[in-house]
């Protein structure tokens, strides 16, 4: 991925006709082609919609990220409300100007042009899948492999249910063993391109020690252990040969669609994504103090629809080692950008609400969700309530905005081309 910016700046009109251009030469979002054309679609510019002006007139309103804090935006309302929709708005604008957009779908409904998806609950019959064990030479060189490792453990941990001592040693010794068989060495680098262990590996090791024994270890913890894992491991998603790298992910735009997998599956498969993306960011290092263009300021955008599958799936929302919270207190240096979108405030943690700079509330809202999201967008709870608003209706509150204003959130486009990461 080219991650550097030249300083030309473009106008929103040459922006249009940049577009046209690379439209005719069939060069369109969602291909690596046309990541390269980022720095001819700058500064991004999102529309959101149309306010009321005192005229009777129509306002048109964009988030720019460029002009905020950091490129963070949070997303509230319920079921039926147009939060959906909005994000769509959100991510298919972001995939036209060039920059990588990657979206952790739970619901799979979070579909724009420029996206390619990959599907949790299917077979991987070509393309690639998701190894949380897989290695990347860049990003362990900065953390080890017993960081690597201590990691996986925990994130296992998290998607399965909490793992005892006995059970988190065990887990521990047997990815270690693996990693040993694989050929891989902490301290030998040619070792890091290597085939790695799978969870499949994990469980058959795990298996074989319940009928012959492992030392340290007895009966039981071993098959605790064998469960947890199997409740992953029998995921088509973590079974295929070829894992998914963060360079696939950027290049094509990753759709990662988790709607039909099981609350552990998901668990795993978002957090082994987002993990990834943060570690090669982290890996290349920080964007410039001064930023020459939004291209260079932006890396990647990623979107979460429904938040609180992840936040409060088996941890600490208060954290700072949640992965959430590591992405808003640390990933604005390294070039990340976030939309996340839940139907509560409360599905946030404190860190989050911290860091957040723009906010998109949708009306429609619960009288008890009301009363604690006013405040933060300096508005009376009963403006929040109206049921007679049709959906898409919505509060915007950023710097660049100045205050709180209300939209009528645009509709977004009909995707007219997707693909599938399997196909690729």
């Amino acid at each position: 991925m080219h991650w550097r910016a030249n300083s030309k700046k473009f106008k929103p009109e040459a922006v249009s006709r940049w577009l046209r251009l690379l439209a005719r030469r069939g060069i369109r979002p969602g291909v690596p082609e046309y990541q390269k054309c980022r720095d001819m679609l700058m500064p991004i510019r999102v529309p959101l919609g149309q306010a009321s002006a005192m005229d009777g007139g129509q306002t048109p309103y964009s988030w720019e990220p460029g002009k905020e804090i950091n490129g963070f935006m949070m997303v509230t309302g319920g079921s039926g409300s147009g939060k959906t929709e909005a994000l769509k708005l959100i991510g298919g604008s972001l995939v036209r100007h060039g920059i990588p957009v990657i979206t952790i779908d739970f619901h799979g409904d979070v579909i724009f042009e420029g996206q390619n998806t990959l599907y949790g609950h299917a077979p991987q019959s070509g393309g690639q899948g998701l190894n949380p064990l897989a290695i990347d030479p860049a990003t362990l060189a900065g953390r080890g492999l017993e960081v690597k490792i201590a990691n996986e453990v925990d994130r296992i941990g998290r998607a399965t249910g909490r793992l005892g001592y006995k059970q988190a040693s065990c887990l521990r010794k047997v990815i270690t063993d693996l990693y040993r068989e694989f050929g891989i060495s902490d301290t030998l680098y040619s070792s890091w391109r290597a085939a790695y262990p799978s969870l499949v590996d994990i469980f058959n090791r795990l298996s074989l020690a319940c009928e012959e024994g492992m030392e340290g270890f007895d009966k039981q913890t071993l098959r605790e252990c064998r469960a947890k894992v199997e409740t992953l491991s029998c995921n088509a998603l973590f079974r295929h040969p070829w894992p998914l790298t963060v360079q696939g992910m950027l290049a094509w735009n990753m759709r990662l669609d988790c709607s039909q997998l099981g609350r552990e599956a998901r668990l795993l498969a978002a957090e082994t994504v987002l993990d990834m993306l943060f570690e090669t960011a982290r890996a290349t290092g920080p964007i410039p103090v001064n930023p020459r263009s939004d291209s260079e300021r932006y890396r990647v955008f990623v979107i979460i629809d429904e938040v609180k599958i992840l936040s409060l799936g088996r941890g600490n929302t208060e954290d700072s080692r949640h992965i959430l919270n590591v992405l808003v207190t640390e990933g604005r240096k390294y070039g990340i950008g976030l939309i996340l979108a839940s139907q509560m405030m409360s599905h946030f943690g404190s860190e989050v609400h911290a860091m957040v700079s723009s906010r998109l509330v949708m009306r429609r809202m619960d009288p008890r969700e009301a009363r604690r999201v006013a405040p933060q967008m300096g508005l009376m709870p009963e403006d929040l309530v109206s049921m007679e608003s049709p959906p898409g209706t919505a509060y915007f509150r950023s710097a660049s905005t100045g205050g709180t204003v209300m939209l009528q959130i645009d509709r977004p486009p009909i995707p007219e081309c997707q693909g599938l990461i399997s196909e690729i």
